[in-house]
């Protein structure tokens, strides 16, 4: 894809989905604000295998929605 969204927007249209992006654009907190997704889909590994071989200078992989089933969140 080549639009830049911003994270809502990738939240509204990948839900339920790992993440690929390129050339993110973070808060001071690190979330993402915008990017453009490059991959998508249901497995994580695939995301992070789809980075390796594409080798973008940036990116991050997140997941577009609440915790994923069978994640719990540690503090």
């Amino acid at each position: 894809m080549d639009k830049v969204m911003s994270w809502q927007e990738i939240e509204e249209t990948f839900d339920g989905e790992w993440v690929l992006i390129e050339d993110p654009e973070l808060a001071p907190t690190l979330d993402v604000v915008a990017g453009r997704v490059i991959f998508h889909g249901q497995d994580r590994v695939e995301a992070y295998r789809k980075a390796e071989g594409l080798a973008p200078e940036k990116t991050t992989v997140r997941f577009a929605g609440g915790l994923p089933a069978g994640w719990e969140m540690i503090l």
